[in-house]
Parts: C-alpha cells; structure tokens; sequence
C-alpha cells in the first residue's frame, strides 16, 4: 500500500506537469517550471529511499535553473528591442 501523503505529491506532480503552457510566453513557462519545482520539493520531502529524495532535490533544482534562464533571456530581448 502506498502512504497517502506520497499518493497526494505524485498526484500534485502529476497535475502541475499536466498544466504545460501551450503557448510560447517565456513567462508562463517559467512560472510553470517554477510550480514544478515546488511540488517535486514537496515530493522529495515524502520519498522513502534517500537516492529518490536526491533525485527529487536536483530535478527541483534544474526546474528553477531553468525557469531563471528563461527570465534572463526574456530579459535580455526585451532590453533589445527598448
């Protein structure tokens, strides 16, 4: 039987990924990967084995190194074309 509380942060991940921006507004899906940064920190913190709780930690650190990126190079075009 699976723990209730990881049943409910799979389901959230789950959920999160599902909402994936269809447009290509940079914002939004940095906004998105942010969420799902959040729910696999949410995740990690219920995972049973420690290599899962790694995983989860570095897969929520490349999300919001990703969503940053995305910020800077939205940043970077707009200040182009001022």
């Amino acid at each position: 039987m699976v723990d209730p509380v990881l049943k409910r942060a799979l389901r959230h991940l789950r959920s999160v990924k599902s909402q994936l921006p269809s447009d290509a507004d940079p914002v939004e899906f940095a906004d998105w990967r942010e969420r799902i940064a959040e729910a696999l920190d949410g995740l990690g913190c219920v995972l049973v084995f420690e290599k899962d709780r790694v995983r989860a930690r570095a897969e929520a650190a490349a999300a919001r190194e990703q969503a940053a990126e995305v910020r800077r190079r939205g940043e970077t075009e707009a200040n182009k074309h001022r």
